[in-house]
């Protein structure tokens, strides 16, 4: 009888060692590659990305995706490496650090840049599309002046981008939008007068401008 209860409960532990071990924690980050940041010496330029604001059901550890019209599904196993605000700060000051650092000798405004930005949508269904909506403002500051008396520019943004399947895609689909984003901020500061009118009334006054990438 005693060998009995004894092989159950080896086969017991088993059975718990096997289901633990069968479904891993993997983690995620929207920060770029290694060989996309810039390098050391076109990193003068002082950069800070402010996010101000993100869904709270998206503030979270977990990966969030879309698995219905009216449903979504918190990924207990697929996790952000950082929190999420910190991972699309981070992805996106390298981004814009890659963009605008090669001006700052030949534009005295690029001393420092400050960006906020204002995430309202980070939506993304498995192998189908990953949507980044977000205002964002910017103040630059020349060297030895002060931020507050600096013109500031007020956008928005939207992205839609088609993924692959699987979570790493989705992830992908994420970083082409944050870069995107860059893409956009930089070219409202280094080129204001190339913009449309409404987002070159935003650095006079305040009005949004809407960057979309169709697929």
């Amino acid at each position: 009888m005693k060998g009995y209860y004894l092989q159950f409960a080896l086969a017991w532990l088993v059975s718990v060692s096997v289901g633990c071990t069968s479904a891993p924690v993997r983690y995620y980050t929207l920060t770029p590659p290694p060989a996309k940041a810039l390098p050391a010496s076109q990193a003068a330029l002082a950069i800070d990305v402010r996010v101000v604001r993100i869904p709270p059901q998206l503030n979270r550890s977990e990966l969030v995706v879309r698995t219905g019209p009216t449903e979504v599904t918190i990924l207990e196993n697929e996790r952000w490496a950082s929190p999420v605000n910190d991972e699309i700060k981070d992805a996106l000051r390298l981004e814009l650090q890659r963009r605008l650092g090669q001006v700052t000798g030949s534009h005295p405004l690029f001393a420092k840049v400050t960006v906020d930005v204002d995430v309202q949508h980070l939506d993304a269904e498995l192998g189908q599309y990953a949507l980044l909506e977000a205002s964002w403002s910017a103040t630059l500051s020349a060297a030895g002046a002060r931020s507050a008396g600096a013109p500031a520019t007020s956008c928005t943004f939207k992205a839609d981008e088609k993924i692959h399947a699987g979570y790493a895609g989705m992830v992908e689909g994420y970083q082409i939008e944050i870069a995107a984003l860059a893409d956009a901020i930089a070219a409202v500061l280094t080129s204001p007068s190339s913009v449309d009118a409404s987002c070159r009334q935003s650095i006079e006054g305040s009005v949004d401008r809407s960057g979309s990438k169709d697929h």
